[in-house]
């Protein structure tokens, strides 16, 4: 006769295992990772009640008036000043091109080095991983001077290829790891019915592929919304500017401490990528995920 005992999910698992094993372990995760939650979240509660104040109240007394003091003419004077929603719409056009750069790009070679077996593919693989750990700064004076001698320095066209590029090298890794992911079976039945190369991954590997593409655009998308340096050196024209450029050169032109007219406008540009990474969080999250675990 076989003595059947309830089965303890704390003895179970091995040493080595990244779950708690009580109570204690999880209290302590838990208590750390909300620790970690609030240090990271601070800046942006600290800007957020910074940008609700009345005039020059001194940084010292973020916390120190009521919800019924809140003062919103920050973000009005922002929202009608016309260089300032410039700064913006220069940004969302160079960010959102750039990033639909790099996931075309990014999916066409990420699929080819997934699916097809080439001479050289390793040592181009390697190249490509190589350039990501190249500095940035490297290539800000040729593509200065490229950008000149092509007459399109102080365009929307330089900022989208150059935000395209620099996201080329990590969305390939990317997406090479999630369409090793994608079962070739689905290719097989697509071609048994019929459908050609470009016909396969169009309407078969693409759809099945969304979470990584998401990924890819969404990682892109923040980096040019955030970058400054690029911006600054390629963009000169007070009507080109980007958010962050432009933000840096309205700070300067502020007359005494308006520190909170300048958190209002950080948290309007903010307020774009934390709004597309709300939306998109679950894709993301998939797509990263199974890139990683079965790539």
């Amino acid at each position: 006769m076989s003595i059947t005992q309830p089965i303890d999910n704390t003895t179970t698992q091995s040493n080595g295992s990244f779950f708690p094993r009580n109570k204690g372990e999880m209290l302590a995760i838990n208590g750390g990772l909300s620790l970690l939650s609030i240090i990271i979240l601070f800046p942006l509660l600290y800007a957020i009640l910074t940008s609700l104040r009345p005039d020059r109240m001194g940084l010292v007394l973020a916390f120190s008036f009521a919800p019924d003091d809140f003062f919103t003419g920050h973000y009005i004077r922002l929202l009608s000043t016309d260089r300032f929603l410039r700064y913006m719409l220069n940004s969302g056009i160079n960010s959102l091109g750039g990033a639909m750069v790099t996931t075309v790009v990014a999916a066409l070679a990420g699929y080819a080095f997934a699916r097809y077996t080439f001479r050289g593919r390793d040592v181009l693989l390697a190249f490509i991983l190589g350039m990501l750990m190249l500095p940035g700064l490297t290539n800000l004076i040729p593509l200065y001077k490229l950008a000149s001698d092509l007459h399109i320095r102080d365009t929307y066209l330089i900022m989208i290829l150059v935000y395209g590029a620099y996201g080329i090298p990590l969305g390939i890794w990317i997406m090479r790891s999630f369409f090793i992911s994608v079962p070739g079976e689905l290719e097989e039945a697509a071609s048994i019915d019929g459908a050609n190369p470009w016909q396969t991954l169009v309407y078969v590997i693409v759809p099945v592929s969304m979470p990584g593409l998401t990924a890819v655009f969404l990682i892109n998308f923040v980096y040019n919304w955030n970058d400054f340096l690029t911006a600054l050196i390629l963009l000169s024209s007070t009507a080109m500017k980007t958010a962050p450029v432009g933000l840096f050169d309205f700070q300067n032109q502020l007359s005494g401490n308006e520190n909170e007219l300048l958190a209002a406008a950080c948290v309007i540009i903010m307020i774009p990528g934390i709004v597309l990474f709300l939306v998109a969080r679950k894709a993301f999250f998939r797509g990263m995920a199974e890139g990683a675990i079965k790539g």
